[in-house]
């Protein structure tokens, strides 16, 4: 193997490929990925608890590293493909803790949970909650519409409510939440770019500068009204066409008919 000890920066080129991927694995080994626990997420759980319902099974299916529930809640089984999170079945395994490797279609319960938690799992809601008893409460976000899909099914989910943080800028790192019944104008699209502005000003900022950006960056000229320049970035992303909504939430709690 060449000496590393005579290895001079201006002669990087003539090692030979095998040697340095050896050399590059041994001074910058890759960490394995490791379980946590979110503090943020712990707050969100232990209000629920505290607030809402206090759950004697609770079902996380694409839960990654994330270990969370398990601070608060006594009795959850993790479920997880692990496409893109390879390993971390096996992590919460060690960790004494109830994980499955096995996609959440197949998964048999020995008993229907009362609570599913669904934070970006990049499955249809119906997969997990067929495992939900009726009367069972879903904690979920709507990063991939797992919120708007529950709450376009009104004949099986009902919106009990939502939990957001107190203070809303997260860098600061306050993890306070408030439970709240009031869920006016959540899944309500504003009629306007200048309603969304007043309404929601944070994000009509970031659409208003960001997708004309992307749009240009693919070739495309933006539509001058915000309306028309929203309609065409989502129809270029094969997403929704419909405007926001005029209230969001960080989470949404809903209950299985």
């Amino acid at each position: 193997m060449t000496d590393k000890k005579n290895i001079k920066p201006e002669k990087f080129e003539e090692i030979p490929e095998e040697d340095f991927e050896i050399l590059l694995s041994r001074d910058n080994p890759r960490e394995e990925p490791q379980i946590y626990f979110a503090d943020d997420l712990i707050a969100i759980y232990t209000a629920f608890r505290d607030q809402v319902y206090d759950p004697q099974s609770v079902l996380y299916p694409s839960s990654g590293f994330d270990a969370s529930p398990v601070r608060v809640f006594d009795n959850v089984t993790f479920v997880d493909i692990e496409m893109g999170n390879d390993g971390c079945v096996r992590k919460l395994q060690e960790a004494g803790l109830h994980a499955l490797k096995q996609d959440i279609r197949n998964y048999i319960p020995e008993d229907l949970h009362d609570l599913l938690i669904l934070l970006n799992p990049v499955i249809p809601t119906e997969w997990a909650s067929r495992h939900l008893k009726s009367g069972g409460y879903v904690i979920a976000n709507n990063y991939h519409g797992n919120a708007s899909e529950m709450y376009r099914q009104p004949d099986q989910f009902a919106l009990w409510g939502v939990i957001d943080f107190a203070e809303q800028d997260r860098r600061k790192g306050d993890n306070r939440v408030v439970v709240s019944r009031d869920i006016s104008d959540l899944f309500v699209p504003v009629e306007t770019g200048e309603e969304l502005k007043r309404l929601r000003p944070i994000d009509y900022e970031f659409i208003a500068t960001s997708y004309p950006h992307i749009l240009r960056d693919i070739g495309i000229i933006p539509e001058m009204r915000f309306e028309n320049m929203y309609v065409q970035f989502r129809r270029v992303m094969e997403e929704s066409e419909i405007l926001p909504a005029k209230r969001v939430a960080d989470r949404y709690i809903f209950v299985k008919k």
